[in-house]
């Protein structure tokens, strides 16, 4: 019986950390680019960073804040109906692709902007940003 007991014990004490645990991650605050510290770069610079080496580009960037800055080539409304930029590079296809969590209103191709947003990597094409915000006008 006392074996049992302890069993029964040891058990409640493993649910309880796991409950505890599940509770945490689910309640911990979400991040938000305008709260982070975010690395400076320009549009082009990111871009070569990560076609030249990206596995050193995704250390220095992957899913950290980055505020970067340059013209704007393509505006467009992907499948989530949410707004997204595409910023110049040398590369005359690709880009840095800025993806916005508000509308973000006219933007006109040629200006040139600063945005801010998380960093989801280099899908082989472009270099993707999350969560965008713009920072302003240079």
């Amino acid at each position: 019986m006392k074996k049992w007991r302890t069993i029964l014990i040891i058990l409640l004490v493993i649910l309880s950390i796991g409950a505890l645990a599940v509770y945490y991650v689910f309640n911990k605050p979400h991040r938000t680019v305008e709260t982070e510290k975010a690395i400076i770069i320009m549009a082009n610079d990111l871009f070569l960073s990560f076609t030249q080496n990206e596995k050193q580009a995704n250390a220095l960037y992957l899913d950290k804040a980055i505020q970067v800055s340059g013209e704007v080539v393509e505006v467009r409304i992907n499948q989530d109906n949410k707004s997204m930029l595409v910023l110049k590079t040398d590369d005359p296809i690709f880009g840095v692709v800025c993806t916005f969590t508000q509308n973000i209103g006219n933007q006109v191709k040629g200006s040139t902007v600063i945005v801010k947003g998380f960093c989801s990597g280099y899908d082989g094409n472009d270099v993707k940003l999350r969560d965008c915000i713009l920072s302003g006008k240079p």
